[in-house]
């Protein structure tokens, strides 16, 4: 039988625990997300209800289809803009939802975004910016989501959005329209 030296064993176990470890904060490194800790919020409940106050009676559509959205006085007033917008949201979407069940990615689901309390959104773990923004009962405004799609790490430093700022003015106005053509 063949026998390890007992150092050896320890130095073995240390590196596969180094490794574990590192998988373990990997997620946080890279993206910012912390998966295993999600915690309630407790602005959420309040701003869901506020949520379906301002919907009142209106029949919200299950899903939304590209005809409800181009045209006079809707969000888009051509396919071809439609086709740009979803180009541009299509970046936001690898950490966004914006269906009303569906669950978080690496950033919170953006379903009924704007009009809503920045940082509010249940099962989600924000940052200290967000709920600090939260608890001042800071808003989602267009021009707020404007200015944090322009510079993220200026309006909220520390928060986890990784990506780059959106410099181009009508790219910005673009998804804010995505947002609101298809969030409800």
């Amino acid at each position: 039988m063949l026998s390890y030296n007992p150092v050896i064993k320890w130095i073995v176990r240390g590196l596969m625990l180094a490794m574990f470890l590192g998988c373990l904060y990997m997620p946080y490194a890279m993206f910012g997300v912390l998966p295993m800790f999600t915690f309630g919020n407790e602005y959420a409940a309040a701003e869901d209800a506020l949520q379906k106050d301002r919907q009142g009676d209106a029949i919200v559509p299950a899903k939304i289809s590209d005809d409800m959205v181009i045209g006079e006085g809707k969000p888009f007033v051509s396919a071809e803009e439609l086709a740009q917008a979803k180009k541009d949201w299509m970046w936001c979407g690898f950490c966004h939802y914006t269906a009303a069940d569906a669950p978080h990615r690496i950033g919170p689901n953006l379903n009924g975004i704007i009009g809503r309390r920045v940082g509010s959104k249940d099962k989600y773990f924000y940052t200290e910016p967000f709920r600090a923004a939260a608890k001042a009962g800071t808003i989602w405004t267009e021009e707020s989501l404007n200015a944090f799609i322009a510079d993220p790490a200026g309006l909220y430093p520390g928060n986890r959005m990784r990506y780059a700022p959106v410099t181009d003015p009508a790219k910005r106005d673009r998804i804010i329209k995505y947002l609101k053509a298809y969030t409800q």
